[in-house]
C-alpha cells in the first residue's frame, strides 16, 4: 500500500531531554540509554498488525493505543522524526479456515475485517502508520527473501517443498528469550523442533503462490508468518530498524525469528536496536490474556458502547507499558474519574479567567508558578525514565490540584472580591499551568481537552454550530436571571426549575457549573463527565 506524505523532514541534534532517555532493553533486561544516530533524518518505527480474521478486542486496543502514546511522546516530547509503518496479515491459516467456515472467500473475509481494524483504530484515536503494509501485496520480495537464506546455507527445504529454517545455524538464537535446542525428533521433516517454517507448501484448495515472479523457483505455497513482517520491514528501512513493537506475547516465537532471519539475511549483528513490549490486557480477577480461543473478549465496538477512546486511554496510561493492564469495571471508574478531574479543571480554570469566580491576589502565583516549574522538571523524568505515564499523569494532577486552590480559593474563604486588590492577580499564573496540562494531555492523545471543536458538537458546519452557541447563551443567561431571583427570595420551586434546566443541558452535553451569583459553561462528554 502506498504510503502517505511524510511532508518535510529535518535533521535533528541531540536535546537534554533526548540523551537522558533510557528504555527497557529485552536483551540485557535493564534500561539502557537510547542508543539511536540522531543525525538521521528519519527514525524508523515498525509495528506488527492483525492478522484479520475476526473483529478486534480490547486486547488488541490496549497494545496499539499504547503504543501510539509510545510514539506520540517520542515525536513531540523528544522531538524524534519517526517514519511508523504497519503491517496486515491479510493470508494465514485462521483466515482460510474462518471463510471455510462462512463459506466465503478468504479475500472478501480478509478486506472486511481489516477495513474493521483500521476504523477501530480511528475510533480509539490511534494515529494511522505512516505506510500501511499488506501481506499478499509483497509475497516477490517475501519469495527472494527466503531464496538468499537458503543461498546464504540458513534455510533448508523438505519433502514436500516447504522451507525451514535452522535455528543451529544461528549461534545467537534465543537473544531476546533464551531457547534450548533439543535434538531432532523422529518422523518429523524439520531437523529440529525450534526450526520455523519460511515457506509453506500448498495444500488442496488452499491459496497458494509460486516464485516465477521474484525470478526464482520455489514450490507453489505460501509466506510462513515470521517471514512475513522480516521482509516488510526490510522493503521499508532497510537493514537496520531504529524500533520494533508489538505485544509481550509477540517476543517469542515471533520477535526473535523476525531478528535471527533478519540478522543472516543483512549481515549485521543485530537488526532492531530497541525492541519495545507491551503488557497483556486481563479481565478483573482473572490471570490470563484476552483471548478469543478463551472466549472472554470484548469487542472495540462493544466498549465504546459504554466508554469513551479518552477513558480507555486514561486506562493505558494510568499503567506502565510493559505492564499487565486490568480492565473492568472498578479501573474503568477510575480512569474515568481521573479523566473527570482534569475536565473539571478545565472548566474551573476558563471561570476563573473569564472573571466569573473571584481572582486572588497576592504571593499564591510565585508559588504556582515555582509549582509548574517542578512539575514539568518531574514529568520530563518520569518520560525519559522508560515512559512512566502513570506517574507523569499524577505529577500534572498534583499540580492541578495545587492551582484549583487558588482558583476557589476566595469562594471557600467567603473573602469578597474588593477585600483581595493587593498584589498581583494569579490570572497569569493559572493560564500558564492550564496551558501546560492540557498540552501534555493532548500530547499523549486524549481528545477531551481540546476547545470546542466541530467533532464535539457531532459534526456540524460552522454556521449552525455559530446559531446553537447562541441558543445556549441565551439558555444559560435565562436561567441565570431565575437563578438570581431564586436567591433573592429563597423559592425552592425556582431553584428546581434551575436545577432541571441543567439536567436537561448535561444530557445534551453541556454542563453548567455555578459560581456565586454568576454561571458557566462548556461542552462536555456526557461519559466523561459520568452520571
Amino acid at each position: 500500500m502506498f504510503p502517505r506524505p511524510f511532508g518535510p523532514i529535518r535533521r535533528i541534534c541531540t536535546n537534554k531531554l533526548t540523551s537522558e532517555l533510557r528504555l527497557y532493553d529485552g536483551k540485557s533486561k535493564e534500561k539502557v540509554p537510547l542508543a539511536i544516530n540522531l543525525q538521521k533524518p528519519f527514525l524508523s518505527f515498525y509495528t506488527c498488525g492483525p492478522t484479520v480474521y475476526d473483529s478486534a478486542h480490547i486486547g488488541h486496543a490496549s497494545c496499539y493505543v499504547r503504543l501510539d502514546i509510545l510514539q506520540r511522546i517520542l515525536k513531540h516530547h523528544f522531538r524524534l522524526p519517526l517514519v511508523t509503518a504497519m503491517n496486515i496479515t491479510d493470508i494465514d491459516d485462521k483466515i482460510i479456515a474462518r471463510a471455510n467456515e462462512r463459506g466465503m472467500d478468504w479475500q472478501v473475509l480478509a478486506r472486511k475485517y481489516e477495513a474493521e481494524f483500521w476504523n477501530d483504530l480511528t475510533h480509539l484515536n490511534v494515529q494511522a502508520p505512516d505506510v500501511k503494509l499488506r501481506v499478499t501485496e509483497h509475497i516477490p520480495a517475501i519469495v527472494r527473501f527466503v531464496q538468499t537464506l537458503i543461498d546464504k546455507g540458513y534455510a533448508y527445504r523438505t519433502d514436500d517443498g516447504s522451507v525451514y529454517f535452522e535455528t543451529s545455524k544461528y549461534e545467537r538464537y534465543g537473544k531476546l528469550q533464551k531457547v534450548i535446542l533439543e535434538p531432532a525428533q523422529e518422523a518429523s521433516s524439520k531437523r529440529h523442533p525450534s526450526d520455523f517454517a519460511l515457506w509453506k507448501a500448498s495444500k488442496p484448495g488452499e491459496p497458494a503462490w509460486s516464485g516465477e515472479g521474484a525470478g526464482v523457483s520455489v514450490t507453489s505455497g505460501r509466506p510462513g508468518w515470521h517471514i512475513e513482517c522480516s521482509t516488510m520491514a526490510s522493503h521499508v528501512f532497510g537493514k537496520r530498524l531504529d524500533f520494533h513493537a508489538g505485544g509481550l506475547d509477540l517476543r517469542f516465537p515471533h520477535h526473535e525469528n523476525e531478528e535471527t532471519q533478519s540478522c543472516c539475511y543483512h549481515d549485521v549483528p543485530d537488526w532492531v536496536t530497541h525492541w519495545i513490549h507491551t503488557g497483556q490486557l486481563h479481565l478483573e480477577g482473572q490471570t490470563h490474556k484476552m483471548s478469543k480461543s478463551l472466549k472472554n473478549t470484548i469487542s472495540i465496538a462493544e466498549l465504546l458502547q459504554t466508554h469513551t477512546d479518552d477513558e480507555f486511554r486514561m486506562l493505558c496510561l494510568l499503567s506502565h507499558y510493559r505492564s499487565v493492564i486490568e480492565y473492568g469495571p472498578e479501573s474503568m471508574s477510575t480512569a474515568s474519574n481521573v479523566l473527570r478531574k482534569f475536565v473539571s479543571f478545565f472548566h474551573d480554570s476558563k471561570a476563573y479567567v473569564d472573571g466569573l469566580k473571584p481572582h486572588t491576589y497576592g504571593s499564591s502565583e510565585e508559588n504556582l508558578f515555582d509549582c509548574l516549574a517542578k512539575t514539568q522538571a518531574t514529568v520530563d523524568a518520569y518520560l525519559g525514565n522508560d515512559f512512566n505515564t502513570a506517574n507523569s499523569v499524577l505529577a500534572l494532577s498534583d499540580l492541578i490540584s495545587i492551582a484549583q486552590k487558588t482558583i476557589n480559593g476566595n469562594e471557600q474563604s467567603g473573602a469578597s472580591a474588593q477585600s483581595q486588590f493587593i498584589g498581583a492577580s494569579n490570572v497569569g499564573a493559572v493560564l500558564a499551568v492550564t496551558r501546560y496540562v492540557r498540552e501534555q494531555l493532548l500530547s499523549y492523545g486524549l481528545q477531551s481537552f481540546e476547545r470546542t471543536t466541530q467533532r464535539q458538537v457531532d459534526g456540524r458546519d460552522a454556521d449552525q454550530f455559530a446559531i446553537l452557541e447562541s441558543v445556549v447563551e441565551a439558555m444559560v443567561r435565562t436561567r441565570a436571571e431565575i437563578r438570581l431571583r431564586a436567591l433573592e427570595t429563597k423559592d425552592k420551586q425556582l431553584f428546581l426549575v434551575c436545577d432541571q434546566l441543567r439536567n436537561s443541558l448535561k444530557t445534551a452535553g453541556i454542563e453548567l457549573k455555578d459560581h456565586g451569583k454568576t454561571s458557566s459553561w462548556s461542552w462536555v462528554n456526557n461519559r466523561s463527565v459520568g452520571e
